[in-house]
């Protein structure tokens, strides 16, 4: 009764919209002017009798109303609109029919609808040859790791807290937080890394990559002024450009991965960071105020005996550190040793490094495009040299090498690859080299079987500092030609058998020659590791396989030790060197002092150099002043005209026969060298010598061609030198302490 008498429900539905009408495609030709609603004819109405009025039962959903038409006052506005707009309504009514109920008709498609096929271009195959190589080598570096650098440094600090009896649970987890936060500030600092955070103090050196810059890291934004400056480096800036048309891109890759993984390392100059802009790659290195090894020599001429021992065996270290991480440098000279602020020296200018593997080859980055552009049917024309040459045989032959060369190596088939191998297995297994065979070096330093262009080793670089040590004693080096230039010098080395010998003065004790002259052999007698001479006479059984490394090349650790173990090192304390006084500390009144770099005069080949501002009139002519105004104007005729190597030697010579005091002609030589402008190499990729398309190359290689090469060691500063950094430094001792050992995980 209770629910009888009570109030009635009242529920309120929702006012549901009617479906909405066809939306006008363009207020200019439809509008909405719904119609009645047309009666079914009679045949329609016999066929839906006894059912409901909704569609058929064959169709899905009841065809829709046309429910606009077109006014007259549309029909004369839409005669004003663009084409596609006139094309609509004619559409439509074709799909209308003559039927009058405004029902739409289906369309039919056509089967044959013509799509232009795209056309791939020279920007496409560059496109996706940097794609291929960014990936390639991207999921490389990460699978040939079996751990990350900073699953390194998190193993590192729990084995070290796992040993510390002392500290508190809080202290420990507060460590563990204080790594967490480090590596948090190291990603952002990463990601935003660019020259702008760095003062430029000063320029250091020039060089035909680019040049190299004394800097300090900026505060930064919000830091007071009151804390400390940040840290002084060397920044080494290199022209994108000129690499690129040098084809260096697998040098400058080889040059930073060297560096990456040399991280902690006691005798490698260590790198700070490396990253990019449009026009520039940049390295930013540790500063050794000293400057190098070459000024050493420059100051003093000739050095001790027991002076000359000393840097001999910190050289022989330093390459041992090289050779260890299974890299031949293949430079070896005293501008590539630094002095650091404590007077030990350092490795640096890794460019010419070799470790054989197939990302550092610059055939892997020609393979990936001239494959393409062979698939593709893509011709280049180059430039008027290779237009004129095009016909010939010879020329053909050398396209052939170019786009062909290394496919071996670089593309895989199913000669020597099964299907479902991976590509980066394929390469691992054949893309590497065993040894090296580029001619490169500097002439005085090279070994013969460079010079002859044969396969050669890491025992190349033991020849090289043989010539070190010789020209610490003796003032010069054994091979240099006075006349003949650099083509003698290497006729010299090549016949060193009979052209090389010791002067009488000044005096050198015995051992010290039979160590030159035990250095200065063919490689297969070279005094260096006995292990190369196994390997030599065990070439291709079984033996010699068990003593390759992992990738099958052969290059030893710590192969001076026949070297270290020699007579006239017998006074050589090797594990404790780095910790005895050298021979000569730099004076330095300040981290950024220069004055190291300021004396030395800039040394280097007029073939390689580049005029980087082109002087004035003005300029110039204050640079004669000296000389009659007949001497002004050949002088300045010689430099009117940029210059090649054969074209500068022309010059001197026509300066020699000048009626002049020899000092004026090496002025004028001097004049010739600064104010006069380098030709331009013709660039060794065909691509990049055509006019029509090089630009735009330029630009794609220049954004595409070193993705990945951003790096920043993290910040040692953040509480990492008590649980080491990605390259398994561990500091000795307490919190500041400044002695390291390389931990015992490998960086391979």
């Amino acid at each position: 009764m209770a629910l009888v008498k009570a109030p009635p429900t009242i529920v309120h539905r929702t006012q549901f919209k009617s479906r909405p009408s066809l939306i006008s495609l363009d207020k200019g030709v439809l509008e909405f002017m719904p119609d009645a609603p047309t009666p079914p004819s009679s045949a329609e109405s016999t066929s839906n009798s006894g059912k409901s009025s909704g569609p058929d039962a064959k169709q899905s959903t009841q065809k829709t109303s046309l429910e606009s038409k077109f006014s007259q006052k549309s029909a004369g506005i839409s005669q004003h609109s663009s084409e596609n707009k006139k094309a609509l309504p004619k559409a439509l009514n074709q799909a209308e029919g003559s039927s009058a109920d405004g029902v739409l008709a289906s369309i039919t498609e056509s089967d044959n609808i013509e799509c232009p096929q795209p056309v791939p271009t020279v920007i496409t195959v560059e496109k996706a040859a940097s794609a291929k190589v960014f990936f390639e080598t991207y999921y490389n570096e990460i699978t040939a790791k079996p751990v990350t650098p900073r699953s390194l440094r998190r193993l590192n600090l729990e084995n070290e807290l796992l040993n510390d009896m002392v500290s508190s649970p809080t202290d420990k987890a507060e460590r563990r937080q204080a790594l967490a936060t480090a590596e948090t500030n190291h990603l952002r600092q990463t990601r935003n890394m660019k020259p702008s955070n760095y003062e430029v103090v000063k320029v250091l050196g020039k060089g035909s990559f680019g040049v190299v810059r004394l800097v300090r890291e900026k505060r930064a934004p919000g830091t007071s002024e009151s804390e400390p400056s940040k840290s002084i480096y060397a920044m080494k800036v290199i022209r994108k450009s000129d690499m690129l048309r040098n084809s260096q891109e697998g040098h400058l890759r080889a040059e930073r991965d060297f560096l990456v993984a040399a991280e902690g390392s006691r005798w490698v100059v260590p790198l700070i960071a490396s990253f990019q802009d449009l026009n520039n790659l940049y390295l930013v290195m540790d500063y050794m105020p000293g400057g190098d090894f070459l000024g050493l020599l420059i100051r003093d001429n000739v050095l001790s005996e027991s002076v000359t021992k000393w840097y001999i065996a910190e050289m022989i270290l330093c390459i041992e550190e090289a050779h260890a991480l299974r890299w031949i440098h293949r430079d070896i000279k005293p501008d590539n040793f630094l002095i650091s602020a404590s007077g030990h020296l350092k490795i640096s200018d890794f460019g010419l490094a070799f470790d054989g593997h197939w990302s550092h080859d610059q055939a892997y980055f020609h393979n990936h495009r001239y494959s393409l552009l062979n698939k593709l049917g893509i011709t280049v024309e180059g430039d008027s040299l290779d237009k004129k040459e095009g016909r010939s045989v010879a020329a053909a032959m050398k396209i052939a090498h170019v786009m062909m060369g290394g496919k071996e190596r670089h593309e895989k088939n199913s000669d020597n690859a099964s299907d479902s191998e991976s590509i980066l297995n394929w390469r691992n297994r054949f893309g590497n080299r065993t040894l090296a065979r580029s001619v490169v070096g500097t002439s005085q330093y090279m070994a013969p079987e460079v010079v002859r262009g044969e396969m050669y080793d890491a025992r190349c670089d033991w020849w090289s500092v043989a010539v070190i040590l010789y020209e610490c004693l003796y003032g010069h080096t054994p091979f240099l030609a006075e006349e003949g230039g650099r083509q003698q010098t290497k006729m010299n080395i090549l016949n060193h058998k009979t052209t090389f010998q010791f002067p009488s003065r000044p005096s050198v004790s015995r051992r010290c020659q039979d160590l030159i002259r035990s250095m200065i052999q063919e490689k297969d007698h070279r005094l260096c590791s006995r292990r190369y001479k196994a390997r030599d006479t065990t070439l291709g059984s079984m033996s010699s396989r068990r003593n390759q490394d992992y990738a099958g090349r052969y290059v030893y650790p710590n192969d001076g030790e026949d070297i270290k173990a020699h007579k006239w090192f017998r006074d050589v304390q090797w594990d404790r060197i780095h910790l005895m006084p050298p021979p000569f500390i730099p004076n330095i009144k300040s981290m950024d002092d220069t004055h190291y770099f300021d004396e030395e005069e800039p040394i280097s080949d007029f073939s390689e150099s580049v005029t980087a501002v082109t002087p004035t009139v003005q300029q110039i002519a204050d640079a004669l002043k000296p000389f009659n105004r007949e001497i002004q104007i050949i002088a300045t005729g010689f430099i009117e005209r940029p210059h090649d190597t054969v074209r500068l030697k022309r010059v001197e010579k026509e300066i020699d026969q000048f009626n002049m005091r020899d000092e004026e002609k090496e002025y004028l030589k001097r004049f010739v060298k600064t104010f006069g402008k380098k030709e331009r190499k013709r660039p060794r990729d065909r691509l990049l010598r055509d006019k029509d398309i090089a630009p735009k190359i330029l630009e794609l290689r220049k954004k595409g061609a070193f993705l990945g090469y951003t790096y920043r060691r993290i910040d040692a500063g953040v509480g990492c030198a008590r649980y080491g950094n990605g390259g398994g430094v561990v500091a000795q001792g307490s919190w500041r302490a400044n002695v390291w050992h390389r931990a015992r995980l490998s960086v391979h």
